[in-house]
Parts: C-alpha cells; sequence; structure tokens
C-alpha cells in the first residue's frame, strides 16, 4: 500500500541476513511496475546462496557485493536489464 504512482524506484533486500526471510521479489516487482516505477533488488546475501534469475525475478536492477563471493573486498555487480539500458 506504500507504493502509489508517485513512487519512481522501489528497493527491496531480497534475503535478509538478520532474519533469513525472503522477500517475494516477483510479485513486489509486478505491484512497482503498475504503478511506473523502477525495482530494484539487493542481492548482497541471497546471490551467492540461492537461484538468482533477474529475469524470473522481474528486476531492473540488482545489486550484490562480490566479497560474499569470495571476491576482492569492495567489489560487486549491478545487473540492469537490458530495457532500463536502452532508455538512458
Amino acid at each position: 500500500k506504500s507504493i502509489d504512482d508517485s513512487t519512481r524506484l522501489v528497493a527491496v533486500t531480497h534475503v535478509s541476513n538478520v532474519l533469513g526471510c525472503i522477500q517475494p521479489i516477483k510479485e513486489i516487482c509486478s505491484i512497482a511496475h503498475e504503478h511506473g516505477a523502477l525495482m530494484l533488488a539487493d542481492g548482497a546475501q541471497g546471490v551467492p546462496h540461492i537461484k538468482t534469475d533477474v529475469r524470473e525475478m522481474g528486476v531492473d536492477f540488482l545489486a550484490f557485493s562480490g566479497h560474499k563471493m569470495l571476491g576482492p573486498t569492495g567489489s560487486g555487480g549491478l545487473y540492469i536489464a537490458e530495457e532500463q539500458l536502452e532508455s538512458t
């Protein structure tokens, strides 16, 4: 109910490292997109441990940290959906 037509970006942690909750990203994306908002998922905790299919999830952006996958400290990645690359 907090997402409306004035919302531009919805940012949600996919998996909580504190509580272990897994958010329903696909459903949240649908709601965000219905209102014209973009969707950013924080995949720092989830990407190293669970299957993460960005197309299935429907996210516009997915950020994750490299050090969680034995990469160097300070490294990370940002997935940007192709349609968002074309719109900028």
